[in-house]
């Protein structure tokens, strides 16, 4: 198993952030092989071996690992003692239309589900809070991102200046295309000249970091990994744009340690 790590959050005590792969895991076909994704079309049982997989390589147990259910939405929810003491369906209502989380509990990895779209991976050293945001071109116009900084500000007395984000593997500008319903949206600054007609190209995960930018969130504390490209490097990560729908999805989590 091959776990991505970020070196602007490696350097900072108490706390672990992590990207999954597509390699390692025991799902097959266009699943192959560490899909992390349930609602996917994937054997549901194979789902689970590979989240138990990861969890064991973090040291966290498997009920400690908590993934929204994600619809494209801005809603920001707080997984804090109060949700581990609900019912597995209050949990899973409690979860659900939700794409960031925000956390203070030590030993729960919060993590999201990608396979084009933009993870960021947020955490205060100190007040010890993280938090783990999932970035489609419908979150990013929702602004998410910004509104994730302001949950952990408004609840947690977080400061931006304090706060370290990573930017992980999304579809790179170079080959996410988009037509004129969805990039007449953006600022031009975020767009490129495509050769199709009506046409552009979009950096969503460039249009993430000017959130955090203007969040508050200094320059020096944000790493963007442009080396990675979800579309492009097949052999790593899925691609829903490449692949289709039915293909599997990476993770991307923070666990803070005390």
């Amino acid at each position: 198993m091959i776990l991505i790590r970020y070196p602007i959050l490696e350097n900072i005590a108490g706390v672990e952030a992590f990207t999954t792969t597509r390699m390692g895991g025991s799902s097959e076909g266009n699943y192959s092989s560490l899909n992390m994704g349930f609602h996917s079309g994937d054997n549901p049982e194979r789902v689970r071996a590979n989240r138990e997989r990861v969890g064991k390589q973090l040291s966290v147990e498997a009920d400690k690992m908590i993934f929204p259910k994600q619809t494209h939405s801005a809603h920001v929810k707080m997984i804090d003692e109060a949700f581990f003491a609900l019912s597995p369906v209050d949990k899973t209502l409690f979860l659900a239309d939700t794409d960031a989380l925000v956390t203070q509990l030590p030993h729960v990895c919060i993590a999201v589900k990608t396979a084009d779209c933009v993870p960021v991976l947020l955490f205060d050293p100190v007040h010890a809070v993280a938090a783990a945001i999932h970035a489609g071109w419908r979150g990013t116009l929702q602004q998410i991102v910004r509104l994730t900084v302001e949950t952990m500000q408004q609840q947690m007395g977080c400061l931006p200046e304090n706060m370290v984000a990573a930017i992980g593997p999304a579809i790179s500008a170079e080959v996410y295309e988009v037509g004129e319903e969805v990039w007449c949206n953006f600022d031009p600054r975020f767009l490129r000249e495509n050769r199709q007609p009506g046409k552009r190209l979009l950096d969503l995960r460039e249009a993430n970091r000017a959130q955090l930018l203007e969040a508050g969130v200094p320059a020096q504390n944000i790493g963007l990994h442009a080396e990675y490209c979800s579309y492009k490097q097949p052999e790593m990560f899925y691609s829903a744009r490449r692949d289709g729908a039915k293909t599997g999805r990476m993770a991307s989590g923070i666990v803070i340690r005390k």
